[in-house]
Formats: C-alpha cells, structure tokens, sequence
C-alpha cells in the first residue's frame, strides 16, 4: 500500500519529471554526436524510457482517484489529467500500432510497396540442403555506438552459434589487396559520368552493370566491357570504340571495337559518357575494410563488421554496408557448411491498393535552382474496390485512403520519380486528438472558471503584509537570473550609390530584390556589420566592384579566429583580400586549411574548421563582386527567366544598339561616380530599370515594393528594438518594485509614461512585421529569424493584454522580447529575406505556424507570473 501511495503521490510525479527532462537532454547530446539512430537506440526506443511514460500516466490516473477531480467543482483540473493520460495512450497505441515509412516511385511506374521508417535487423541459417535451420528479425537502430551492443545467440541443427557486432568503420570504403595463393583475382576502378562517380570491385566471374554498359570480369558473359588477365598483365576489351587517356604523360590512343588495350592504373578509359580509371589489380587479392579519413574523401558508407563464432571453430566475419540512400544491406558467411545470412534495414509492406505517377513537376524560383514547388500527379487504383481515382499530391495536399496518409517528401535528383512519406495510424491518431482537444477544453474553461486561480490571483494580491518580503525576493530572482587611403579609392557619394539601389538585381536564390538589399546582405555576411567605416553598404558594394585595384587592400573580411589571424599575419579582427591572398603568385595562404576543412565530415568539424569555411566564404564574395557575379541586373534574351551580369547579358543581345547599352552601362556609370556626376548616375539608374521592366518575362516588384524594402533595411527596426525592450522593461520592473514596497495601490506616473513608449515601441515592432510581410509576400515565419522577430512580437502583445490583471506582466514581457530579438541578431540566425521554400507553400501551414509560434510568447509570460504567483504564495 505504501509503495502504491509513493506512485501516485506528487512526490513522485517531480521526480519523474526530473528523470524525464534529463532523458530528454541527454538523448538530445546523442543526436548531435552521434545521429538519431544513436539517440532512439539508447533513450527513445528502450524500455526504461517507456516505463517513465507509463509511470507518469499511472501517477495521473492515481491523483484523479485519490483527490477525486472527477467532482463537478473539479471540472477543469480533472479536464487537464484526462487530457495527458489520452495523449500518453495515443502515443503508446501510435507506437506498437501504427507505423510509418516511404515510397518511392518513378513516372509512368506502378507501385504498391512500400518501406518502414523503423529498421530491422534479421538473421537466417540455412543448412546444406537448403532448409532454414533458424531465423529472427527485430527492430533496431544500428548507430555509431553499436559495436559490442548488439549481441545474438542461436542454435541450429545441434549446433550453436554468437553473432556479435564488433566494430563499425566510419567513413569506410573497401580497398583491394595482396593476398595468398588461395585467393582468387580481384580488380577494382572507379567509373565516373557526369552524374556520379563510384568505386567497383569485380572477383573473377563477377560482373556489373553501369548505367547503359556491362562490365564483366572474366564472366563468361558476353559484356559491352571484358577485363581479363595473364600472369603479366590485366587487359580491356570492349564492343564499342573506347579511347584510353594517359594522366601522367598526357597521351591520348583510340581503340575501334573489339580491339585490346592494356588495363592499368594512371589510364582512364572513355567509353560512350562513361569514364573507367583502374585502381588496384591482383591475380592473388583480397579486400579489406578501411577508413577514408585518411585519403580526405567523404564515403557516405559505414561497414557494420559482425563476428560470427560457432562451438569450436574460428570466428568469421560478414561485412554490411549502411548507406543513407539504401533502404536494405545484408552480408553472409558460410559456416560449418550452413550459411548465415545477417539482413538489416527496413521492412517491406504491402499496400492493399497501389500508386501510379503520371507525372512529376517541379517549379523554380526565376533564374535559380531553388525549387519553388513540386507536385506528384497520381492515379490511386484499388483494383479490390474497383476504384481508380486520379489525384496530386503536394506539399500539405495529402491523400487518404483506407487510413494511409500520404505526403509529398523528396524526389529523384533526375526529376523523374518522386518519394512520399506514408503515415498508418488511425486509431493512435484519434485517441492523441481526443487528448488535445480536451486540453484546448480545459485551458478555455481555466479561463471562465471563477475558483480558477487565474481569476484568484490579481494585482491586488500584493496588497498584502508580506509586499516588501516579497518584492526583495523578487528583485534577488531577477538579478540573479539575468581604415586609412581615402583619397585613393573610390569611394562613391552616398546620395548617388542610394539612387543606384533601387535597381533591381536577381540574387544567386533566385530572389528580384533591390540592389540596397543585395549589398546590404553582402556586407553583413562579409564584415558582419550593417555600416563599414561610416559607409552604406551601397557604397562599398560600388566601391569593391568598381575600384577593386584599391578596395583589395582594405582590412573588410571579418576574421574571429585568432590562430587563424595569425597565420594570415594580421593583428587586428580584419583581413583584405590581398592579405589571403598573394597577388603576385596566386597564392591562396589558407588554401591547404580550407581544403582540410571542407573534407571533414560536418559533425567532425571544429570552432576552427567552421571558421575558416566563413573567411573563405566571405573571401569569395569579394571576388564575386569584383567579377559582376552579384551584378545580375539584365535579363537574358536566351528564353529562360534568368537575369546576367553585363559580361553575360552582351552574349544574348538583340541587337547593336542593345550591345552597346549593355557595354557601356557600367563604365558611363564609373565616370560618374567619380566625377560626381549626380544626374548622369540618376539617367543611368533610370534607363537600366526601364531596359528591366521592358524584357524581363515574369512580373517585378513594385515601385511601393521596392521603397518599401528600402525603408525596412534603413530603418534596422530589430536591431534597435532589442536594447530599447530590455531598457524599458528593466526600469520598469524597478518602478513596479518600488510601488510595492511603499504599499501604494496604483501605478506611479513613471512607470505609465514608460507603458506608453513601450506601447510606441510595440507600435514600430508591428510596423517592421507588416513590412517585411509586404515585402517577402508571405508571412514573416518562414526561418529561425522571423519565427524569433515574430514570437517577440507575440510575447510583448502577450504583456499588453494581461498588464491589467498583473502589473508585473508588461515588464517581464518587454525584458523577455528584448532577450528574444538578441537572441535573433546573432551571429547564427540570418536576417535576409529569401524565397519560401516548398513546405511553407500553403495559406493553412501559414496560419499553423503562426499559431504555434505565437504560444511561445504566451508560455513565456505565462512560466514567468507562474514563477511570480508560487513565489508569493510561498510567502503568504
């Protein structure tokens, strides 16, 4: 009896909480360290995991009973119990019920396979006859971290066997090597096409397909390409005509068909599209399994090395593969005459209807590969029910049927087949439903409940004996808690580069924006500023791609790294260009750095290599600008919807007098700039977005458009909103204070004026959101900048709405949104404005993400007056 008081007391549900946050963490640290796989292997996918859950719910259902909430007066908080209890059931019924995986499908192809998100690792013993001797199969997330966690003990036949998962090699390939006179010959190259590049290891008969072309190694079979061998040398025959290409001497041979060329490494053979480059050759080889670190070559693969030991006999290995793009691998050892086979990845299961694609569109951004939108056209056919039911599936458009639910995913890089995730768990789905939906009940009716404490606990319940005790700890809580050469480059005046902003450029997105926006970004990413020595971002832009001879030399390229600026040899946080790089030789000074950097696999880079990737980031911006990669201002007369640089828009001219135009824009505008010429600058501006508007082929932003985008990136409306919250909302927190010890009841004059100019900051807040919606055309949540923007906004409304019932709302909420917006201006959120990407393509997602996201700033005001409200109840 004790021990079932102890799991339905209070007591106990902090505990669990406590346990169920720190899981909670610690699997976060695995994902990050060592993938997801690792995380559900070692927290999600255990038992222990599910026994919190169950312990929690059981702990629920005991306080219901033993406090008896199911009374009428206990309404709402009875509401509350049941509502987590149903979402726990519905999450255990999605668990061991429902599943979910993928399809894959290519146009004009019939499908009605499909395959489970979960993994499964399965072994099958089949004896000399063929017979299975023994066989399992049972979900498992192979990690990084599995080797010598995974072990398996079977017996077949009288016989026992121990699979064991001894070592994964991360990063792994397979190379060929010597070995005894009781191995076979072995060979192995590379072939390569425009698509793709991939390393082949044929044995003596074995045989591949590549593409259009077979490849056989002395297989028996008639092959487009035959690879055979003498005890001097290994040779190439082929039934098309091939050219073989010397890499060291530079020689160069054509072969008609049927011919015979020597097959040796240093040679590459050109056969159709297709390139064959000979690596390692062996009449007595063997391969073995390593680790490409070493080369600097990125694999995609990790081998899942299993040991396998029977009674008495020497331990074999089998080798798997796991690569991201595959959906199944599996591996096999013949032991004690009986064969082992080990299988791992994801279940195949049968859909009861099937899926044909008649066709996948995909739609860009103009002058971009940005996908803007993709869709899958598909025809349902039930053959069972007699349906055939035409219908297209795109982001958020989700088809139905018979409790299967399927979305728009990925597709093939050929753009020729598309992948959806399918989802089958009706019955957890209704249940977890039924759970939110009691919850929405219960926070609506905490709200009309006059007994709630909501309604219990107002301002006037300072007005209390223990307001100056109370106010001092209060007051403790939140304290604790809380360039030189001017006249020799060019340098444009300001009003003239303003007049040259509001031409209209296409950024590398695929984005038409004013050339202001442009450089505006440019110049942050490269000096991670918003003004560079007094400087508009307009006039350094000009500048670097006008006057690059003498802007070369100026410290612009932000470099944090101190190891990193010493071996630049600067002193200062600033590098030029030519500081990185060594004009007279060429030479690049982090070149080898970088390229070490770049190699690494993104989870094994360090504050070091992630660095250096920025400094050459920003280096190549500069280089950009200096070669008018960023200067797309012309639309192309090539029937596509790009825009070029004046070098690339001359090759597409219509006629004469438009080559000349197109040539002369930029050097007439040069002149003028460094003649301070003003109305010559304004001509050129002028015709350059009149020569935009006549032959661009889709339709621009607006004039109001783009002055409006001037206006929001003059203004920097965030970046000044942040201080100005904290400030006001720390002295008001002051004022409120001090109200309180002195035991008066209405607020003070000082703490309304700062009311109304926080009001007035709120009202600017408001204005920069409106802006940058109009803008962008869509709502200002399509990132990690905006959704931040956004929930400060949200939480400051929170503070205006609720500042009646608690004084100490509106500062708690002005210091949380000015915490907010800072945390949205650094250095890892990016404030440009781009493109929506294909997801986010729907007006109910809009309105979904928006909801969501402005609950932040609820809960946020909410956690602070509850830590405000027990604070004070502990006192009372």
């Amino acid at each position: 009896m004790k021990i079932l008081k102890f799991l339905i007391s209070p007591v106990f549900m902090g505990m669990l909480f406590v346990i169920f946050a720190a899981s909670m963490a610690a699997a976060t640290f695995i994902e990050n360290d060592y993938g997801s796989s690792a995380a559900y292997n070692f927290v999600y996918d255990t038992r222990w995991f599910e026994l919190i859950l169950v312990l929690l719910a059981v702990n629920l259902a005991g306080q219901v009973i033993t406090l008896r909430l199911y009374r009428k007066t206990k309404l709402t908080i009875f509401l509350f119990h049941l509502s987590f209890i149903l979402i726990l059931a519905g999450s255990a019924i999605t668990r061991y019920a429902g599943w979910e995986g993928s399809i894959h499908i290519r146009e004009g192809e019939e499908q009605d396979k499909c395959y489970s998100t979960d993994r499964f690792i399965s072994h099958k013993l089949v004896d000399a006859s063929g017979t299975i001797v023994d066989q399992s199969s049972e979900k498992y997330y192979m990690s990084l971290k599995s080797a010598g966690n995974y072990r398996k003990k079977i017996r077949g036949a009288g016989a026992g066997y121990e699979i064991l998962l001894s070592r994964i090699v991360v990063n792994a390939a397979e190379v060929v090597e010597k070995g005894g006179a009781g191995n076979g010959a072995i060979i192995s190259f590379v072939a390569a096409d425009s698509l793709a590049r991939q390393t082949f290891i044929l044995r003596e008969g074995e045989s591949v397909k590549i593409r259009d072309i077979s490849v056989g190694f002395r297989s028996g079979e008639q092959n487009d390409v035959s690879i055979t061998y003498d005890s001097s040398s290994f040779y190439l025959s082929a039934a098309l005509p091939f050219v073989r290409d010397g890499m060291m001497a530079g020689e160069s041979l054509s072969f008609s068909q049927g011919d015979t060329a020597e097959f040796l490494p240093m040679n590459i053979f050109r056969i159709n599209d297709i390139s064959i480059v000979p690596q390692q050759m062996e009449i007595h080889g063997d391969t073995r399994v390593v680790s490409a670190d070493v080369d600097m070559r990125e694999t995609g693969e990790n081998a899942f090395i299993f040991s396998v030991r029977s009674d008495g006999s020497p331990a074999e290995e089998i080798i798997m593969w796991d690569n991201e793009n595959q959906s199944f691998t599996s591996g096999s050892a013949v032991i004690d005459g009986k064969t082992l086979e080990i299988s791992f990845g994801s279940e195949e299961i049968m859909l009861p209807f099937s899926l044909r694609l008649n066709d996948f569109i995909l739609d860009r951004y103009p002058g971009s590969n940005s996908p803007s939108g993709y869709k899958s056209a598909l025809l349902l056919v039930d053959r069972n029910s007699g349906i055939e039911k035409p219908f297209t599936i795109y982001m958020n458009n989700i088809l139905k049927y018979k409790g299967y639910r399927f979305y728009q995913s990925s597709y093939d890089q050929d753009e020729m087949g598309t992948i959806l995730s399918v989802n089958h768990d009706p019955a957890g789905m209704l249940v977890t439903y039924a759970g939110y939906g009691l919850l929405i009940l219960f926070m609506i009716l905490s709200l009309l409940n006059r007994k709630s404490l909501f309604n219990t606990v107002h301002s006037g319940f300072w007005d209390s004996a223990i307001r100056k005790k109370s106010a001092a700890a209060l007051l403790a809580f939140i304290v604790t808690g809380s360039l030189n050469g001017w006249s020799q480059r060019l340098v444009p005046d300001r009003d003239m580069a303003d007049e040259f902003a509001k031409v209209l450029v296409q950024d590398q997105k695929g984005r038409t924006e004013p050339l202001f926006t442009l450089s505006n970004d440019i110049l942050r990413k490269v000096t991670r500023e918003n003004k560079f020595q007094g400087l508009t971002s307009m006039q350094v832009f000009l500048g670097v791609y006008l006057d690059f001879d003498h802007w070369k030399d100026v410290q612009m390229i932000k470099v944090s790294n101190r190891d990193i600026q010493k071996t630049i040899g600067i002193t200062g946080a600033f590098a030029s260009f030519s500081d990185l790089i060594d004009l007279t030789t060429g030479k690049y000074k982090l070149a080898e750095q970088v390229g070490e950097a770049y190699s690494r696999s993104p989870g094994s880079r360090t504050k070091a290599d992630k660095e250096l990737m920025k400094v050459d980031e920003r280096l190549n911006i500069l280089y950009t600008i200096y070669t008018g990669g960023f200067t797309k201002i012309f639309p192309l007369h090539d029937g596509s919807l790009n825009w070029g640089s004046p070098e690339e828009a001359l090759k597409t001219a219509l006629n004469r007098d438009d080559s000349v135009f197109i040539a002369n824009v930029i050097p007439v505008l040069s002149d003028a700039l460094r003649s301070g010429n003003a109305s010559t600058a304004k001509q050129i501006a002028g015709s350059v977005r009149e020569y935009q508007s006549r032959f661009t082929a889709y339709e621009l932003p607006s004039q109001s458009r783009i002055n409006a985008e001037s206006l929001y990136y003059r203004m920097m409306i965030f970046e000044r909103l942040f201080p100005f919250y904290l400030a006001i909302g720390i002295l008001l927190l002051a004022g409120l204070i001090i109200m309180v010890v002195k035991g008066r009841k209405s607020p003070l004059l000082f703490t309304r004026i700062l009311s109304w100019i926080l009001f007035a900051g709120f009202l600017v807040h408001t204005l920069g959101l409106g802006l940058r919606w109009y803008i962008s055309g869509h709502s200002p949540m399509s990132n990690g900048y905006e959704s931040m923007i956004f929930i400060s906004w949200v939480t400051l409304l929170a503070g205006f709405i609720f500042s009646r019932r608690s004084l100490f709302a509106l500062p708690a909420t002005a210091v949380l949104s000015g915490l907010t917006l800072l945390v949205a201006h650094l250095s890892f959120m990016d404030p440009e404005i781009t493109n929506l990407v294909p997801v986010l393509q729907s007006y109910w997602l809009t309105l979904h993400v928006s909801v969501i996201t402005a609950s932040y700033g609820f809960l946020g005001l909410g956690a602070i007056l509850a830590i405000i409200t027990m604070i004070l109840l502990s006192l009372s």
